[in-house]
């Protein structure tokens, strides 16, 4: 019989990296209230990068995972329903590889090495301020899209859940399967 919930390994990259996304938010957002020349400041960004690089690493995982493991069938609904909830999906997916990507594109182009736990990223541009630019303001522009795609993903787990009371949260909480 087919399980009706993720893998746990699924489950363990799933709010590992919800927990990773809102603290790399948090140490962003965080900053805008110390002065720029405050040492906290740049340690908030240091981390806020950490966070983003984990969540890259996390979500090709997660996305071997998924093909590993499988998903649990979708619950039924309308088609717009199910059209909808896997355009969710892949816009997640999408902003969690876009986002680490284009914080790193963007502080290379702006000269600036991007390290991972001491090691030093490859540079995959060539300084170049105008492009910088316009990808600093395409990672800014996904950072806030964040908030509205969790913001809808997170409804839809509601409505499974309280509204069309079919368990839809269960299928990502940790626990016991139920046969």
């Amino acid at each position: 019989m087919r399980t009706k919930r993720y893998h746990p390994t699924s489950m363990f990259l799933h709010w590992a990296i919800f927990l990773l996304m809102a603290a790399a938010l948090t140490f962003m957002e965080s900053r805008s209230y110390l002065p720029k020349d405050d040492p906290l400041s740049a340690t908030l960004r240091r981390w806020h990068m950490l966070a983003g690089q984990l969540v890259l690493l996390l979500v090709v995982f997660r996305i071997a995972a998924r093909f590993m493991f499988g998903v649990p069938p979708l619950q039924s609904g309308p088609r717009w329903q199910m059209w909808i909830a896997h355009a969710v999906h892949a816009f997640l997916y999408l902003l969690m590889l876009a986002l680490p990507i284009t914080g790193i594109l963007f502080n290379q182009a702006g000269g600036r090495d991007v390290s991972f736990f001491g090691w030093v990223l490859p540079h995959l541009i060539a300084p170049d301020k105008a492009l910088g630019t316009i990808i600093r303001h395409t990672h800014d522009w996904l950072g806030n899209a964040v908030f509205y795609v969790v913001g809808l993903h997170i409804l839809g787990v509601l409505w499974h859940q309280f509204v069309r009371k079919d368990n839809g949260l269960m299928r990502m909480a940790p626990g016991r399967d139920e046969a």
